[in-house]
């Protein structure tokens, strides 16, 4: 799992670079994240079912909660940085925007996923060691 996340902030790190018409590097960029993104979608939800099997193993609703904030969170990100990118002047249908709006998505689709997933990492190590002093 961590391993994944390491390849997805190296591909989202070299989406920050990218530049108009980086066609292949855009590919090899989408395929990584698209990799990493299964990886997430598998590992993580296996870490957890393990997890709640050893801390409460009748605890089922333990995905429902899981759903939920995954839910959630995706709504806050559309409520908080939608409108920040239209703050900037960004409109996803012109066909040209401000450099500052292009700028401000670079980072909102790059660099954000970056660190989230080094604070996700974190978090994973620190939950590690607890584990092994638990």
């Amino acid at each position: 799992l961590i391993f994944a996340m390491c390849v997805n902030i190296a591909a989202y790190a070299g989406a920050l670079f990218l530049g108009q018409g980086d066609v292949a590097w855009f590919a090899l960029i989408c395929l990584l994240t698209g990799a990493a993104l299964s990886a997430d979608l598998t590992i993580l939800p296996a870490v957890f079912a393990n997890r709640m099997a050893k801390i409460a193993p009748a605890a089922a609703e333990g995905f429902g909660l899981w759903s939920f904030v995954s839910k959630l969170t995706l709504a806050v990100a559309a409520v908080t940085l939608l409108p920040a990118l239209e703050a900037a002047g960004f409109n996803a249908t012109s066909p040209s925007n401000p450099e500052a709006a292009i700028d401000l998505l670079v980072l909102f689709y790059a660099g954000l996923p970056c660190v989230l997933k080094v604070v996700s990492i974190a978090l994973l190590a620190r939950a590690g060691e607890i584990e092994e002093r638990g």
